[in-house]
């Protein structure tokens, strides 16, 4: 009954006509203060639409309904005060909990103020959708609660979901219950970046104290021989889980929860997460697998790779909802741009805006649009690497005055303090503009995260570490001609991946996209599909690519290409392992290339021909899982040469107070850049990379080092420790 009359009303295009015209004149009042307003009789109307659509069981009805409900109270809750109950009930139907705890707060209404049949209603739903946590009950959304339920079962699954739709709140919230229950000991958390590794460890650490758990948290590897605690729980990523579970050969878990999936599809690093996978079944062939992340197709499917039974939780409804905004730039009136909003895949003219400074590039557009368009909200803008990153910050924070609030300049000071003086970043943040990218300083970029989600931070300028699952939301987010990687458009996944940035579950209820000359981009990302088919990298590799990684085993001599990552490398190194286990043909199987495929038979010979040409035994491979076996053995003949030729101390790294550190150190790396990268032999950048490495290896603090990089550069030279002239051997 309720989803023929939802039907009914979604096919009348006045409904939609006047949908749009809702949240247009709610833009409108936001942003270039023009237009009329919707009469009474046009908003009652569709408010009872939205009543009735919220009890639909088609999502995109129940978007609606959340759209029309949350834009009628923002534009008229004050002139018609009934306004809010209405979205408490929609709000309630739609099972958005999280948006009708913030209704409540923003209007201070309650729904015990509705008619006692909605009331009885939005209780039973309530009821219906809570769970005992702790001491505590906790009300879900209807997606969290499916996902409870199918975590509960013990078996492996993968999820997909927007990034404000709170699974990451409900995998961690079932290991604490496993843990608190003793049915578990030890919990490894996979996840793509140290800036994750740092938000999750940060999560994980609060409910550990909260539980008072005897559980230890690890995020760094643990030397061979120190001794692991009885119960942990590690939040690592696929680099630092090898490095642990080489070290320790007894560790295995019963619960892996692999954050960001979709990077099992990540070239190098993405076979490098399937072999630590691998090697935790191998030890534990009950460990429960959970694979989560943004706009998979079919996440369950990931797990069939590991020999489970494909299972999936997915949805793409999220707690906050997202305008879409064109901003066009007008080449005749440089300070004007002209706003649209993308409404039932139409442009809906919003009218102009004019801002302080022209907009005539990419960075004055980003500057002054953000500038013009923020104010009075959080604001994350996409840049196209560390250093415009920095450029369009500066631009940002171009301006004079006391620091925007207090707790600012004490941030300001610290990252003085942990990098450099005249570092830019400790400007910027007291104007309430930060930057965030990989390479910062972890506890500088801890800093700035928490900055951020603090609101101290207006605006934060911010890379593709956006896209590998970073919790940074904000009301708006900037794009103009977005990449990932040089010259590389934006997908469409990746797209809509940042997109799930804007908006914060808890504190509005829309967030804002504005794409800066859109029509200008080179492809088209709105129209793509959000969802990802991920296929893993070992997968695509030896089935796809067989016959270049083929060619790539037969070649000991190929020089790897310093502009791109070398993506097969730890291919070939993981098909070795297989070899020296007798489980080469189980990995053929199980990645598809089958049995009456010739590429089979010459990929297995092209590897036991490799294998049989080199000294290196299958406990170094299992040790140095990402560099090929060729450059290993070119590495080990040149120490062998230089062993026999001098001494063992002749090649072991001095300590770094001895006098001839320097030169210890410049040989052991100019060995590595000749065997292991294949630079020229002219290269000498381990001069530079030794002078930075002693410094590090006395214990010199990063101001200190950066000091001295500065002053280096600013004469023309790196100051060094002697002279590794005549110890290249």
């Amino acid at each position: 009954m309720i989803d023929e009359l939802s039907a009914r009303i979604w096919s009348h295009d006045l409904f939609h006509e006047e949908a749009a015209n809702l949240r247009s004149a709610l833009l409108r009042t936001r942003y270039v203060t023009q237009g009329s307003l919707p009469g009474d009789k046009e908003v009652r109307r569709l408010l009872q639409s939205a009543v009735v659509l919220s009890a639909s069981s088609n999502q995109e009805h129940r978007h609606s309904a959340y759209e029309i409900a949350t834009a009628a109270s923002e534009l008229d809750s004050e002139r018609h005060p009934g306004i809010p109950f209405i979205l408490l009930l929609v709000l309630s139907r739609i099972g958005n909990f999280p948006a009708l705890s913030y209704a409540k707060r923003r209007y201070s209404v309650d729904s015990v103020a509705l008619p006692t049949r909605e009331v009885v209603e939005v209780s039973e739903r309530n009821a219906r959708n809570s769970i005992p946590i702790g001491d505590a009950t906790v009300t879900l959304t209807d997606f969290q609660l499916e996902l409870w339920s199918e975590l509960n079962t013990g078996e492996s699954i993968g999820v997909s979901a927007p990034t404000s739709a709170g699974k990451s709140f409900i995998l961690q919230t079932y290991a604490r219950k496993l843990l608190a229950e003793k049915r578990i000991d030890n919990i490894a958390f996979l996840v793509p970046t140290r800036a994750l590794i740092n938000q999750v460890s940060e999560e994980v650490s609060e409910w550990l104290q909260k539980s008072h758990l005897d559980v230890e948290l690890i995020t760094t590897p643990v030397p061979k021989d120190s001794e692991l605690p009885p119960r942990s729980v590690y939040v690592v990523t696929q680099e630092r889980l090898q490095l642990i579970q080489a070290a320790h050969p007894h560790l295995h878990f019963e619960l892996m929860l692999i954050d960001e999936a979709q990077s099992i599809a990540d070239g190098a690093r993405g076979v490098l997460l399937s072999s630590v996978i691998e090697e935790a079944l191998v030890r534990n062939p009950k460990t429960q697998l959970l694979f989560a992340g943004p706009n998979i197709k079919d996440p369950g499917s990931i797990s069939g790779l590991f020999g489970r039974k494909p299972r999936s939780v997915k949805t793409n409804e999220a707690t906050v909802s997202q305008n879409i905004i064109f901003v066009d730039c007008d080449a005749e009136k440089p300070k004007d741009a002209r706003l649209s909003l993308r409404s039932g895949g139409k442009k809906v003219l919003l009218g102009t805006i004019e801002c302080d400074q022209p907009l005539i590039d990419h960075k004055s557009k980003l500057v002054n649009l953000a500038l013009r368009l923020g104010c009075g909200g959080q604001n994350l803008i996409y840049a196209l690497g560390p250093a415009e990153c920095e450029e369009i910050a500066f631009g940002l924070a171009d301006e004079d005055g006391p620091p925007k609030r207090s707790e600012l300049s004490e941030l300001s000071d610290f990252i003085k303090e942990a990098v450099h003086p005249k570092y830019q970043l400790a400007t910027n943040v007291l104007q309430g503009v930060g930057f965030h990218y990989g390479r910062l300083p972890s506890l500088v970029r801890k800093a700035i995260e928490d900055a951020f989600l603090d609101g101290g931070l207006q605006f934060l300028v911010t890379t593709s570490t956006l896209l590998y699952g970073v919790n940074l939301p904000a009301q708006n987010l900037f794009l103009h001609n977005p990449q990932k990687g040089q010259n590389q458009p934006i997908s469409a996944i990746d797209f809509w991946n940042l997109a799930g940035r804007a908006g914060r579950m808890g504190r509005e209820f829309t967030g804002n996209i504005f794409l800066v000359d859109y029509g200008e981009w080179p492809n088209d990302p709105i129209v793509g599909s959000k969802d990802l088919v991920v296929k893993p990298s070992i997968q695509a590799h030896v089935v796809d690519r067989a016959e270049e990684l083929i060619a790539y085993v037969n070649d000991p001599q190929r020089i790897p290409d310093r502009r791109k990552p070398d993506e097969l490398e730890n291919t070939f190194v993981k098909l070795v392992r297989d070899h020296f286990e007798g489980k080469l043909e189980a990995t053929f199987d199980k990645v598809g290339l089958t049995k009456g495929d010739p590429r089979r038979t010459q990929l297995a010979q092209a590897i036991a021909a490799a294998v049989d040409k080199t000294t290196i035994t299958s406990e170094t491979v299992i040790a140095s899982p990402t560099v090929s076996i060729h450059r290993q053995q070119s590495l080990y003949d040149r120490l062998d040469k230089s062993f026999k030729r001098e001494s063992a101390a002749y090649i072991i790294p001095k300590h770094p107070l001895d006098g001839a550190a320097y030169t210890s150190y410049a040989a052991a790396i100019k060995r590595c850049h000749d065997e292991i990268f294949k630079y020229p032999r002219t290269e000498k950048t381990h001069t530079y990379v030794a002078t930075i490495a002693l410094k590090w290896m006395r214990g010199d603090p990063l101001p200190m080092i950066v000091a001295a990089g500065v002053k280096a550069v600013a004469v023309g030279r790196f100051e060094s420790r002697g002279s590794a002239t005549g110890v290249m051997g």
